[in-house]
């Protein structure tokens, strides 16, 4: 029994890259320009932009929010730290005070 290859599709082939992800740098889409011609115009995804879709919207504040959710951290830890300190000596002071109502005296 002979086999006879499969016919290739004929029009596009679809393992080449498309325009969006060559000329878009694959965060938009290719449109042609208005009034015709063969030029084309990236319509970018959201949080993109440029020419080529190669510029994030946020970029830019990415330094600064960084910096800021560290400084929260660090903020959140410092008041943690002092928290604690204050409990451990209200304890301490809280069980010499017990110790010298019973009439014990301990070294605390």
């Amino acid at each position: 029994m002979t086999s006879f290859p499969l016919p290739q599709p004929r029009g596009i082939d679809l393992s080449l890259p498309t325009c969006g992800e060559i000329q878009c740098s694959y965060h938009g889409s290719c449109l042609s320009e208005q009034g015709g011609g063969t030029g084309f115009v990236c319509s970018c995804d959201l949080g993109y932009q440029g020419e080529a879709c190669e510029d994030t919207v946020n970029g830019a504040l990415s330094l600064p929010l960084t910096l800021s959710v560290l400084a929260v951290i660090f903020g959140v830890l410092m008041v943690a730290f002092l928290v604690a300190k204050i409990r451990q000596k209200q304890k301490k002071r809280n069980r010499k005070q017990q110790a010298a109502k019973q009439g014990y005296n301990i070294v605390v």
